[in-house]
């Protein structure tokens, strides 16, 4: 017998907040009214849809986390860096344009003289450097609005910030520098939550000026492909060998436990749906296996399981036999619909 599309629309939920958390929602919200809640539900099926099309993502983070913390010296030189001394447009917070030297020059003077001021040397973290990176074909200037308006959502509170576009490589991205200290004297101290927060941010700006973006984290998506900091790209740019860093490392059993649960929560999503009343729902359910079939962590499980054969048969147990606290539920669910996708992903 199908679920009742509200017990459905529970169900999708309880598990998608699993995998796609909402950072904006405050983690004391009051109980939610039928209106948002149905915000809520009509909010996690856009972000599957997204996520099960593979809407491109985008790519957020903190560079020259080291150098920041130099003072005005290393302030001045990234500024340098990102308008190319002075050849490539800056925008600040309050919309100005400056091009070339001695516009460059004003606003380092303007930095470390006016406001709270930057030392020259300094032991703490000045200024943060933000890379905002789209994949190469998506339009430039929608990227360039994005970031203005991620900025100002972000840090318009009398913030000093600029940003430039930079257009000579296929992946369009902007170079934003934002002050530590605010207008109040409180300092920055951005956290992984944040840089989330920022994300999703960054993807609705991108969304508003046309622009498919998603901001799903790793393990959402079961990626187990490691990245290279800006060190080793620079590094392996000049022909130098690292000791240490291997983009093909091989799978570890900490690896698997860290997609676990994500995996987990895919399932139930997949159950969800796969019981609906509505049509869309059940081959959204055969969507979801699809996805989670092609995921590279499931690519992997094969030399994981040689590797580590007791987790994974460990993972394979139902979750009422694991002692979960949803025993009773999942023991009702594998015994009412045992032909169903959230059990046959677990085979």
């Amino acid at each position: 017998m199908p679920f009742p599309k509200t017990y459905v629309d529970q169900m999708l939920l309880n598990w998608g907040d699993r995998l796609f958390p909402d950072p904006l929602r405050h983690v004391r919200a009051p109980r939610m009214s039928r209106a948002e809640l149905q915000q809520d539900v009509r909010r996690m099926r856009e972000q599957l849809a997204r996520t099960l099309g593979r809407t491109p993502e985008v790519m957020v983070r903190i560079t020259n986390k080291a150098s920041s913390a130099q003072g005005m010296s290393a302030v001045r030189r990234h500024l340098r860096y990102i308008s190319r001394n002075g050849k490539v447009e800056l925008e600040d917070q309050d919309g100005m344009t400056m091009l070339g030297r001695d516009a460059l020059r004003d606003l380092t003077d303007a930095w470390q003289l006016g406001g709270w001021g930057i030392a020259e040397e300094s032991r703490r973290r000045e200024v943060f450097n933000v890379l905002l990176s789209m994949p190469p074909g998506t339009d430039r200037q929608s990227v360039r609005n994005a970031a203005r308006a991620f900025a100002a959502e972000e840090f318009g509170d009398g913030r000093r910030y600029v940003f430039a576009a930079h257009n000579d490589e296929a992946h369009p991205h902007v170079h934003l520098s934002v002050q530590v200290r605010g207008p109040d004297g409180r300092r920055l101290n951005p956290r992984k939550q944040d840089l989330q927060r920022w994300r999703e941010r960054f993807a609705g700006k991108l969304r508003e000026y046309g622009v498919q973006a998603n901001a799903t984290r790793r393990l959402a998506r079961g990626e187990t492909r490691r990245y290279a900091k800006q060190a080793i790209v620079h590094m392996t740019a000049r022909g130098e060998t690292t000791r240490f860093w291997r983009s093909d490392a091989a799978p570890s059993r900490a690896l698997w436990n860290a997609h676990a649960r994500s995996l987990e929560a895919w399932q139930g999503v997949a159950h969800a749906m796969a019981r609906s009343q509505g049509a869309d729902d059940r081959n959204l359910a055969v969507m979801v296996t699809d996805f989670v079939q092609a995921m590279p962590i499931s690519r992997d499980r094969r030399g994981m399981r040689r590797t580590y054969p007791d987790e994974l048969e460990r993972r394979r147990i139902p979750l009422h036999e694991r002692g979960s606290g949803d025993a009773k539920r999942s023991e009702k669910q594998r015994e009412l619909f045992p032909d169903d996708p959230h059990w046959r992903m677990e085979r």
